[in-house]
């Protein structure tokens, strides 16, 4: 949540690194269990906690590298704090779920007619 929280895009990518540092390792191929090959940006380690942390902090990167560093933030839909990960074409998702788009509006719009 730190990294959803920073601002500042070097300073998020400096978190992000440094999780990455801790969860994951060199990318590499590997064929365990006769799967068939894919690859592991992990060591081979069976703790889940371990396993999800090197994923999400993965598929962070991922998305910030791909869609943009401002691309992750917080619903603004008042109380909610959920994560949003914005997928837009526009960049300008604001909000986790129709449901806190719709919570916003109607506040808005009770604002206006009071």
């Amino acid at each position: 949540l730190a990294i959803v929280d920073e601002p500042d895009a070097d300073a998020r990518a400096a978190l992000l690194n440094a999780q990455l540092a801790t969860a994951a390792a060199y990318p590499r191929l590997t064929n365990h269990d006769g799967e068939g090959w894919h690859l592991h940006y992990r060591d081979d380690v069976r703790s889940l906690p371990f396993v999800l942390r090197a994923i999400i902090s993965l598929g962070t990167s991922l998305h910030l590298v791909t869609r943009g560093m401002n691309r992750l933030g917080r619903c603004q839909a008042a109380p909610c704090t959920n994560v949003v990960a914005d997928v837009t074409r526009n960049g300008r998702q604001r909000f986790c779920s129709v449901r806190c788009a719709n919570r916003a509006a109607v506040r808005r719009h009770r604002a206006r007619t009071a």
